[in-house]
């Protein structure tokens, strides 16, 4: 007897969460999240640049392995680092080669999440009726948890009954101060954010990345955009074409996934 599938497994072909090797207790707490909502996702093993205790050339060696396994070109426009640029890197050449298979097996829906993620309360029921309201309208990019300016609902310049919570972004201002239904809420209040319906709005300037639907059409956009380079962050290039509007990306207002822990992971194995 086959199990009833989730709405979200009707939706999306393939559900991802990307996940290095060696975190296995962030694997086993996202991974919980998704099972207890009946939603059936798929590790991928995410490729390891880290480097930070290795020798420049030991990283500069990790660095043409990775374009020749993967066949990219990890440009570094920025002039980053060499331990900055790897991590960086790896975590787009992830991307890129689950945007491959996505154009190869001609999926034509797909959800990218990171492994440090919390889902929100009445997840599906959300999922669904922002889902609904897009109908038949073309995306390339549906972020589900995004930050910075993507939409204004559950966030306001004053505290309120709902919005009680101080916005984590809010410390890098001085002299403003906002709030968000939400403690784990990263964005900021977005006077140029157009609603798209009452719970999806048009993305502009955006950051972050760690809960992103794909289309196929998106997928084809982004590999072309790209061009095999992977010497850029994905979640700062995606949002970057968003805002060229060389790519149409929409998001979930509020957002029904949130960071785990807010601005910045002490666990994290990233330099940044």
């Amino acid at each position: 007897m086959s199990l009833k599938k989730s709405k979200l497994n009707k939706f999306f072909d393939k559900i991802f969460v990307i996940s290095l090797f060696d975190k296995v207790e962030r694997w086993q707490k996202v991974s919980k999240q998704f099972k207890n909502r009946k939603i059936d996702v798929e590790r991928f093993i995410a490729i390891d640049g880290r480097c930070s205790n290795e020798s420049n050339e030991a990283c500069m060696q990790k660095l043409k392995s990775f374009e020749m396994i993967f066949n990219v070109k990890i440009t570094n426009k920025k002039n980053k680092p060499i331990k900055e640029l790897i991590p960086a890197a790896s975590l787009s050449i992830g991307t890129i080669l689950i945007l491959r298979e996505m154009v190869k097996q001609k999926w034509n829906h797909i959800l990218i999440c990171e492994d440090d993620i919390n889902i929100t309360r009445n997840f599906e029921e959300k999922f669904s009726k922002g889902i609904k309201e897009i109908g038949n309208a073309k995306w390339d990019v549906l972020y589900l948890g995004c930050g910075e300016m993507c939409g204004n609902n559950g966030i306001s310049d004053k505290k309120t009954k709902t919005n009680k919570h101080l916005c984590p972004m809010s410390e890098y201002y001085e002299d403003y101060k906002f709030y968000c239904e939400s403690k784990d809420d990263l964005r900021i209040p977005c006077d140029n954010c157009k609603f798209f319906s009452e719970n999806i709005s048009i993305v502009k300037k955006i950051g972050g990345g760690w809960a992103y639907a794909v289309s196929l059409s998106g997928a084809k956009k982004i590999l072309k955009l790209i061009d095999n380079d992977a010497g850029n962050h994905m979640d700062q290039i995606i949002p970057l074409y968003i805002n060229e509007g060389k790519l149409k990306g929409l998001s979930f207002d509020p957002p029904i996934i949130y960071h785990e822990g807010g601005i910045v992971r002490t666990d994290s194995d990233i330099p940044w």
